[in-house]
């Protein structure tokens, strides 16, 4: 089975030593205000009426009770539009991580960088502003990176205005680092549909979502979850490749140790033999 860059790979520039940023940013994890040059991008598109969900403690936006979904929202049904990057094609794989640069990150980057291996990156904004080095390096080695909004709040709880922020500051962040926009974004938690489509679209920005999920957050996050339950996830993804219709878009994570020590154990059961 194959494992690449989700689509183009960047191109490399001079590596970056104390990078200073020119723009001022907003907090990290706050969800932030849009310039008024990026709300004109929006100003006449046909944007999908949906409402903006509210989010209970510690639960993501709350389906109809009806169990309807006239939006295609991917948290309530799965439901995915011609437009959103979800599989690849059959024999081929993309291996994703979520909400870095971190300290952690390194690690990763070290093993797929003796590897060859290319993977993309979704990253939060704030985390490149804590990280730019980091980015930098993931940048320049050749691996895709991507966006991961700039609060990593769910996005259908955003108002249109919010939801162009968490993009465009995400964005900003990462060109300024690296010279490069980014084309592809990543909602936090899956959380899509019509309404964030469009003004991603408008904006110019692609939505990635996955197929295959390792679930490896939870081993941080949750004491009941056991680390080797994430390496049998990959070990029959992987024995059931030959098989499948389609190929795989797998969600990781380079947020903690854990997560990033059991990439290091399941990447060679995605790797070609």
């Amino acid at each position: 089975m194959h494992t690449r860059v989700l689509l183009l790979a960047s191109v490399a520039i001079t590596a970056i030593q104390g990078f200073a940023f020119k723009e001022t940013y907003p907090v990290a994890g706050s969800v932030p205000a849009p310039k008024p040059e990026w709300l004109a991008l929006i100003k006449n598109v046909n944007i999908t009426n949906a409402p903006v969900y509210k989010v209970a403690a510690n639960a993501g936006p709350q389906a109809p009770k009806d169990g309807s979904d006239p939006y295609c929202d991917w948290t309530f049904t799965g439901c995915v539009r011609e437009t959103d990057l979800y599989q690849c094609p059959k024999g081929q794989w993309a291996p994703t991580y979520d909400d870095g640069p971190t300290d952690f990150s390194p690690k990763l980057y070290d093993y797929l960088d003796q590897h060859k291996l290319k993977i993309t990156l979704f990253m939060v904004g704030g985390q490149v502003v804590k990280f730019p080095e980091l980015t930098q390096r993931a940048y320049t080695t050749g691996h895709e990176l991507a966006m991961h909004t700039w609060s990593h709040s769910y996005m259908t709880s955003l108002t249109n205005e919010q939801i162009v922020a968490e993009l465009k500051w995400n964005e900003l962040a990462i060109k300024e680092v690296t010279g490069v926009s980014p084309r592809f974004f990543r909602p936090p938690y899956g959380d899509i549909d019509d309404r964030v489509r469009d003004v991603a679209k408008a904006l110019g920005f692609v939505p990635v979502i996955w197929n295959h999920d390792t679930d490896d957050w939870r081993a941080s996050e949750d004491k009941t979850f056991l680390p080797s339950w994430i390496d049998g996830n990959v070990t029959q993804w992987a024995g059931e490749a030959a098989t499948a219709t389609t190929g795989g878009i797998s969600l990781s994570h380079d947020l903690y140790n854990i997560t990033v020590d059991a990439a290091l154990r399941y990447l060679p059961s995605l790797e070609v033999s």
